[in-house]
């Protein structure tokens, strides 16, 4: 039995049965007790006794003489009934009068009798009666109620990868089955526009991959078809160049990968403040303005790459300046500011989006792979912040405000290290997790060394010397 209506149908059937067949069997007793005391009032006989003898009482006859003593005696016939049809009856003789004979008693109860069995069926059919026609309204409302449901679940049942533009029907009324229909068709639009940048995304990431690649096979067969023209080193550089732009593209790739399916279920204590500064003493147009010691939970690493992207950005762009700004708070409140041509209004959504970039960064000279905001901002919504792109306060250029609520991190709780997949030791590599063959999970590691390079550890990595 699987079907909701028809397990709904039965419960309320059932339900139905036992108060219906409690209040008839209280019924019934009431009426056997109504029928019992109305047969043997029917059948009481009064008797005037003088003496020995007894005649019934007749008020418009005097059967005693004058000054005779008399006495008053009744006589009644008390059925035991029963409620099965087919059961003994019997019956008892009360009073002190005469005793009526045994075919009167008998006549009596089966009259008794009878009138029960009467009404016994008549409370049976009212109780079928009854009985069915909850069964038959509840099978045909829960059906009503549930064919909005079937045909939900009938149009989802037609929905595939191919086909993400189809959506369910939701009934006019504002009741739960349409706020039902609703939901469903704002997940599908979510799960419609997730796959459509995921199939943005690949196409775009293919794309990507394929120039440098080109590029890289283009100058080695060209090298290799006149080996003796070739310039080698000026060849190595350029294949190597292609090679460092591969491996930043990949690197950035399964981090957004792995930031998409990971939860942050590590947290721990970070000075932003002391993130920041260093930061910031690597790059040689940038003013800082920061307050001391705003610590927000999440991973170190992680941060830093937020603010490396914002500055790789803001250097790119920036023609004299780039000022930082860290106040603290019950969020702590992160600007990158540049004074260079800014973005307009229309566009600082979109260069959010992975591989945009504006027309004037679409050089390799100029502009990288259109990463690293969407990084930046996939950091930041994984710390519970925001970032966005506003205008400046009297200042030419753009500004991105990125907010980390503050707050202490909560412990991280001891988990099953799963089967090692492909290319997981490469991601513990960049986020400092490395977990041993084992499966065991490592013990925390010591703080690092001042002088360990934390962009080498996540991937920015400085070019070779040449």
């Amino acid at each position: 039995m699987k079907s909701l209506q028809v397990k709904v149908t039965v419960l309320a059937t059932v339900v139905t049965a036992v108060l219906v067949g409690l209040a008839g069997v209280l019924m019934a007793m009431s009426q056997r007790q109504q029928i019992t005391v109305q047969a043997e009032h029917g059948s009481r006989v009064e008797y005037v006794c003088a003496g020995s003898e007894c005649v019934v009482l007749d008020e418009r006859k005097l059967l005693t003489p004058p000054g005779a003593v008399v006495q008053y005696a009744t006589t009644a016939v008390r059925p035991e009934l029963t409620f099965s049809p087919f059961g003994e009856i019997g019956f008892q003789v009360i009073g002190a009068g005469p005793r009526p004979s045994e075919e009167a008693g008998w006549t009596i109860a089966w009259q008794a009798q009878s009138e029960l069995n009467t009404a016994m069926l008549g409370l049976l059919g009212v109780f079928v009666l009854i009985t069915s026609l909850v069964s038959v309204t509840v099978l045909t409302a829960v059906g009503r109620v549930l064919r909005p449901v079937e045909a939900m679940r009938a149009e989802v049942a037609e929905i595939n990868e191919n086909n993400l533009t189809r959506r369910v029907p939701v009934p006019s009324s504002d009741n739960e089955i349409a706020r039902l229909g609703a939901t469903l068709n704002e997940t599908l639009d979510r799960m419609h526009r997730t796959v459509e940048d995921t199939r943005r995304f690949v196409a775009d990431a293919s794309h990507e991959l394929r120039s440098p690649l080109a590029a890289l096979r283009a100058e080695l067969e060209i090298a290799l078809s006149h080996p003796q023209m070739a310039d080698w080193p000026t060849v190595v550089k350029m294949a190597l160049e292609d090679a460092e732009r591969l491996q930043e593209l990949t690197t950035d790739l399964l981090l957004l990968a792995r930031l998409d399916a990971d939860a942050l279920d590590r947290q721990d204590t970070v000075d932003l403040s002391a993130v920041v500064r260093r930061e910031v003493s690597r790059r040689a147009m940038v003013t800082l303005d920061a307050d001391d010691h705003v610590l927000v939970p999440g991973r170190r690493a992680q941060l830093s790459r937020l603010l490396g992207n914002l500055l790789d950005n803001a250097e790119r762009h920036a023609g004299t300046e780039v000022i930082v700004r860290l106040r603290g708070g019950a969020a702590a409140t992160l600007e990158v500011i540049d004074d260079g041509p800014g973005i307009p209004e229309a566009d600082r959504e979109r260069v959010f989006d992975r591989f945009t970039r504006l027309d004037e960064a679409r050089t390799r000279a100029a502009g990288g792979a259109g990463l690293g905001l969407a990084i930046a901002r996939r950091i930041a919504g994984r710390h519970q912040g925001t970032l966005e792109a506003t205008d400046t306060d009297g200042f030419r250029g753009i500004r991105f405000v990125a907010t980390i609520p503050t707050g202490i991190p909560q412990p991280r709780k001891a988990a099953v290290i799963p089967h090692q997949r492909m290319g997981d030791e490469v991601w513990q590599f960049l986020n400092g997790s490395i977990v041993p063959t084992h499966h065991h999970v490592p013990e925390p590691r010591p703080a690092p060394s001042p002088e360990l390079d934390w962009d080498l550890i996540f991937g920015e990595h400085q070019p070779l010397h040449r």
